[in-house]
């Protein structure tokens, strides 16, 4: 990386901080509780061009690469966790519009949604299949007017609010394709679709989850995305990717929020006539913190690199990212509550306690830390092996 790209990164990401800066603790404390976000929140991000931040300039967007587009959802991570959520999903159905859509359809949505004109949810999960996404019962009937999409998701972030969702569901329309896997969009205006708000959830409580019900809600033939059976192979892949990416820079940025906020506490408290800082207990966890940290930031930053670099390698190094961020995030999390102590269990306190709820979530969104396992073991059993026939032929000449 040279200098100049550093310099426009840092610049990309001070753009966020600025923006983020004008929500206080106090605000976003609220929003947890209120299990909602203001209504202005998406117009003033489109304001400040933080909605399609990696989309062209062609098609409405600004054009940054992955090392920015990770950097700003790590400062939304380190402000707000169901904020970054919506940037997640809103990212991920443009994403699956310009790998998998048509000129047209690229044309005629992505400036709309990179501008923030509409805001898009991401609707694959159903109330019986999760990661296991192969078998959704969402179908897509095909009929006079295009098809007649019918069918539940569960847990879809940000449904209660959005615009347009990305709905995948089984096509049945008697041609040799009938019963793959597709993906259309579908306007939350459609006659026929409901959506219901989730409330009482663990974590990303503002992120305004929503479960949505569509009976015979009909599209045009122009909204299916991408040719027909490759709805979870490939678009669904691809954006999942992009989500993985949000998610593992997000668990970073609410790392950092955490170690600092650790830092600060134990530097002002005093224990035994000392300040927390200076005990060893707690200098022991404030190491594991800051290790942690630094670890999972190499990891993402080495993710981000390698998708701007286009490496076919980014996807497995992305859910490397995703697990390892994810999954310290939380242990993090956890030892910032208890240098916190009781104040790290009460949200007048301290924050600690809501990044404690929400980054448990970020171990199952995205695909679960479960899923990442197994393509981090099918990926690097493969790499290891190679690695050591390379060594083998290197000692022996062969």
């Amino acid at each position: 990386m040279n200098k100049t790209d550093a310099s426009l990164r840092s610049q990309h990401r001070l753009e966020a901080a600025r923006l983020l800066a004008g929500f206080a603790p106090a605000d976003i404390t609220a929003w947890d509780q209120a299990e909602s976000l203001p209504a202005a929140i998406p117009g003033l991000l489109a304001e400040a061009g933080l909605l399609g931040t990696f989309i062209s300039t062609e098609h409405g967007g600004r054009g940054w690469d992955a090392v920015s587009f990770g950097l700003l959802c790590a400062e939304f991570g380190q402000s707000s966790l169901s904020l970054l959520s919506i940037v997640t999903v809103h990212s991920m159905v443009m994403e699956a519009i310009r790998l998998s859509g048509t000129d047209q359809q690229r044309a005629e949505w992505l400036p709309a949604l990179a501008k923030g004109k509409k805001i898009g949810a991401f609707a694959l999960t159903e109330p019986d299949f999760g990661s296991e996404a192969t078998g959704i019962q969402t179908t897509l009937v095909a009929c006079d007017e295009g098809y007649r999409v019918s069918g539940r998701k569960k847990w879809i972030s940000y449904a209660a609010r959005a615009d347009v969702l990305l709905v995948f569901g089984k096509l049945q329309d008697g041609g040799p394709e009938d019963n793959s896997a597709v993906a259309c969009l579908l306007p939350t205006d459609t006659p026929g679709l409901r959506i219901t708000p989730m409330k009482g959830l663990l974590g990303f409580r503002a992120a305004m989850l929503g479960e949505i019900e569509m009976t015979d809600c009909v599209i045009p033939a122009a909204n299916l995305i991408g040719r027909k059976g490759a709805g979870i192979n490939y678009v669904a892949a691809g954006a999942l990717d992009l989500g993985r990416l949000a998610i593992a820079f997000g668990s970073l940025g609410a790392m950092e929020a955490c170690v600092t906020d650790s830092v600060n506490y134990a530097k002002q408290r005093k224990q035994f006539g000392q300040s927390l800082s200076r005990h060893q207990l707690i200098q022991q966890m404030l190491a594991d913190m800051i290790t942690s940290y630094k670890a999972a930031e190499r990891l993402c930053l080495h993710a981000a690199e390698l998708r701007a670099a286009g490496d076919p390698m980014a996807a497995v190094e992305t859910a490397t990212a995703k697990y390892f961020a994810s999954t310290h995030a939380v242990s993090v999390a956890n030892q910032a509550v208890q240098i916190h102590g009781a104040a790290g269990c009460s949200a007048g306190e301290s924050r600690t306690e809501r990044f404690y709820r929400d980054l448990k979530i970020t171990e199952i969104i995205e695909g679960s830390n479960q899923m990442q396992q197994i393509m981090i073991a099918q990926n690097g059993m493969g790499e290891f092996v190679q690695s050591a026939l390379r060594r083998k032929r290197l000692m022996t000449g062969d």
